[in-house]
């Protein structure tokens, strides 16, 4: 079975070594790709949507970036290539930038870890067909994200 391309967007470099080292011990079917900024996710995905490069299965964002958020690229894909799915990873709790997650389209919405328990919790239990069709409603974004 091919492994599925996740694309880890987060201006720390360090936090995407280590993200990767978990991805990779977790023994999770996943090829780990990283970008470092919000431009060069968006510049990325317009090549994938062109067939130039490999479409990536799952994006996992990080809220706080500079020049462009994660917020900022969840919104541009929810107009430009839907069909990707994206999740948060990020170190903010707040309310608000969890609901503006879920109304941009947010499979799921993490707090970082050291282990990254959560997010490598969910993608164990990854269903492209489920994913990709499901929109959840506040409710479940809630009892996923913990608000």
């Amino acid at each position: 079975m091919l492994a599925r391309l996740l694309l880890h967007v987060d201006d720390d470099s360090d936090e995407a070594l280590l993200f990767e080292r978990a991805l990779q011990r977790s023994g999770l079917n996943w090829a780990f790709q990283h970008l470092s900024s919000g431009k060069a996710v968006v510049e990325y995905l317009t090549r994938a949507k062109q067939g130039e490069i490999a479409r990536p299965d799952l994006l996992v964002l990080d809220v706080r970036m500079p020049m462009i958020s994660g917020l900022e690229v969840l919104e541009w894909v929810s107009t430009n290539a839907p069909e990707i799915p994206a999740v948060m990873l990020s170190s903010s709790e707040l309310l608000s930038d969890r609901l503006r997650a879920r109304d941009f389209g947010s499979k799921g919405y993490f707090v970082k870890s050291p282990d990254f328990a959560d997010v490598l919790e969910f993608l164990r239990g990854w269903d492209d067909t489920t994913l990709a069709a499901a929109t959840p409603s506040a409710g479940a974004l809630a009892e996923r994200t913990h608000v």
